[in-house]
């Protein structure tokens, strides 16, 4: 099983991108950045849950629990719960996250007025 940064970052870089490519232009985009993050650990919930631990952990232990940016992939692949491991994916989130910057920092003028031109469906009202 792999550490809960592993899968925070996981989740926080492929939700990244996801914002970056399909939706530049959301309102809070670090925000919903975080909350991918978040996502990620939601099967780990049987660890600080009061209730129903058994019923969380057979969750965590089904194919369903890749629905969270793939929590029980990531958990196969790092069965040791390796530092190391956590290291290399925050490099990774690290690295998604100084692209993404750059890309949304040097959009091209003539591609902003082009959007909020066509696509944007608040000018057309």
């Amino acid at each position: 099983m792999s550490i809960a940064i592993g899968h925070f970052v996981v989740g926080a870089a492929l939700t990244t991108v996801v914002v970056t490519l399909f939706v530049p232009g959301v309102s809070y985009p670090r925000t919903i950045v975080l909350a991918g993050g978040g996502w990620a650990m939601g099967p780990d919930f049987h660890q600080v849950s009061p209730v129903a631990r058994e019923a969380l952990f057979e969750f965590h232990s089904s194919p369903w629990a890749d629905l969270f940016w793939f929590h029980r992939t990531l958990d196969t692949l790092d069965a040791t719960d390796s530092n190391t491991v956590a290291a290399v994916l925050l490099s990774g989130f690290i690295l998604t996250t100084l692209v993404a910057e750059r890309r949304s920092y040097r959009t091209p003028t003539v591609v902003v007025d082009t959007y909020e031109t066509y696509l944007d469906v608040e000018t057309d009202q």
